[in-house]
């Protein structure tokens, strides 16, 4: 991830929580593995469920699978050290590769870092195109899902609802949603320019990325001519199609559909190029030289380089749809720095109210202890409201009374800390102002009456 603010805790301590030392996240994503790996991690619903399955099976608790195009990442809590072994080998089962090709291209996170990512993850600041908009609902119905089967906690559950309302805040506050709508109004006016009107266009979806996705929808939207849809694999092919429409084409057709597309959206980012200057160079023959315009939207290229030098090709990659739109960097980068801001703040305020909930239940121990005091003294009182409420004041006040005289005996120097954390406690700023002028006088005001603060 690019220009990433350090995340700095309101305390250093916080980071090492217990809370949060039990969280951790396993897995890989466009950033660290080649797109060949990360295409047989593609979990369709049944496999997805599967694999959830076995984890439940196995005993495994806490625990949420987040699947995409992009990313295959177990998101754990209450975790043990062999934990993450475990759930490499799963992904690298998946993916049909060693173990230790897997860890070379891989992650792991723990305590707040996996929570940062986590929340980078659900607002889109890891995703390819940045502020793209389907991870949201994705990461929604992977929670979902895992929350179903019974595999979460009230912990990790939260964690993840946090992720939510980052998200949301994220795409609110800042401008980060529009980058991706700014690339595919590039995509469009640079296809116009070369096309003129795109209702007469065919447009090839090959693979079926995110990224690729998202500019298939923009096209649609603005009204083409077909669309058709290209993968290895004739079910990802079909998927495809269900969610964008268009017709399938099977793979082996692919130089038949390099002749027929006037658009080519390629989104499938295996190990070798699938656009040569060969095969495209008989595809614009057939076309008479009709041009093509190619867009390659992943990171380890689809299309040589040396496609852009054949008469009649028009090749782009992000990288130029960005240089297309005007100021698109400099937006880009302001608009992820805000983005990082509002996760920061986030992160912070979550671990807050996280750590603060560790005082509840000595609140509700000395809220429960008051309450006694209080009825004892109504009962011998007889509710006279003055009597009473001096005398629970001496009760309440007397072994706070007894352990300072004590600590200041064995420990002055932890005694004065100990005042001052009672100050704290009670609200009592002036004494601590006050403490060197009125040091005898306020001992002797909090001095409880004789007898009356002990209790029988």
């Amino acid at each position: 991830m690019n220009s990433v603010p350090p995340f700095v805790p309101e305390h250093p301590l916080i980071e090492h929580s217990d809370q949060f030392d039990r969280l951790a996240i396993v897995g890989v994503s466009a950033r660290t593995a080649g797109r060949r790996l990360r295409d047989t991690l593609f979990v369709e619903e049944p496999d997805y469920s599967t694999i959830l399955t076995k984890l439940k099976s196995e005993g495994k608790q806490s625990v949420v699978l987040i699947a995409t195009c992009e990313r295959f990442d177990f998101v754990l809590c209450q975790f043990e050290r062999e934990d993450i072994d475990y759930y490499q080998n799963i992904i690298a089962q998946e993916a049909n590769i060693d173990l230790e090709s897997l860890r070379k291209q891989s992650y792991q996170h723990t305590g707040v870092d996996a929570l940062r990512h986590l929340f980078a993850v659900a607002s889109s600041l890891d995703s390819l195109i940045v502020g793209e908009p389907q991870i949201l609902g994705q990461v929604k119905e992977c929670h979902r899902v895992s929350r179903d089967l019974g595999l979460t906690d009230s912990f990790l559950d939260s964690v993840l609802n946090a992720g939510l309302v980052v998200a949301k805040r994220v795409r609110t506050e800042t401008t980060i949603a529009q980058q991706p709508i700014s690339l595919a109004s590039s995509a469009l006016q640079v296809a116009r320019g070369i096309h003129g009107d795109l209702a007469r266009c065919t447009v090839s979806l090959i693979g079926s990325g995110e990224v690729g996705e998202l500019l298939c929808q923009e096209f649609n939207s603005v009204g083409i001519g077909d669309l058709i849809i290209t993968h290895p694999k004739i079910g990802r092919s079909q998927t495809a199609s269900f969610r964008l429409g268009g017709k399938v084409c099977p793979w082996d057709q692919l130089d038949d559909l390099i002749s027929q597309s006037d658009i080519i959206l390629s989104a499938y980012g295996g190990a070798d190029h699938i656009f040569t200057a060969a095969n495209v160079g008989v595809a614009l023959r057939k076309r008479k030289r009709k041009p093509v315009f190619f867009i390659d939207t992943t990171a380890a290229r689809d299309i040589a380089t040396e496609v852009n030098d054949l008469s009649g090709a028009y090749f782009y990659n992000l990288e130029d749809l960005e240089s297309v739109a005007k100021q698109g960097k400099v937006h880009r980068e302001a608009a992820m720095m805000a983005a990082w801001k509002v996760l920061g703040d986030e992160m912070q305020a979550f671990i807050r109210s996280k750590v603060e909930r560790q005082a509840v239940p000595a609140i509700a121990v000395i809220r429960k202890h008051f309450e006694s005091l209080r009825s004892q003294v109504l009962l011998e009182t007889e509710e006279n409201a003055d009597v009473a409420t001096r005398l629970l004041i001496n009760r309440l006040l007397h072994n706070p009374q007894v352990v300072l005289k004590e600590i200041a005996r064995e420990d002055p120097e932890g005694h004065v800390l100990f005042e001052q954390l009672l100050y704290r406690f009670f609200g009592i700023e002036a004494a601590l102002h006050s403490r060197g002028k009125e040091d005898g006088g306020l001992a002797e005001n909090c001095e409880p009456q004789a007898n009356d603060g002990k209790e029988d």
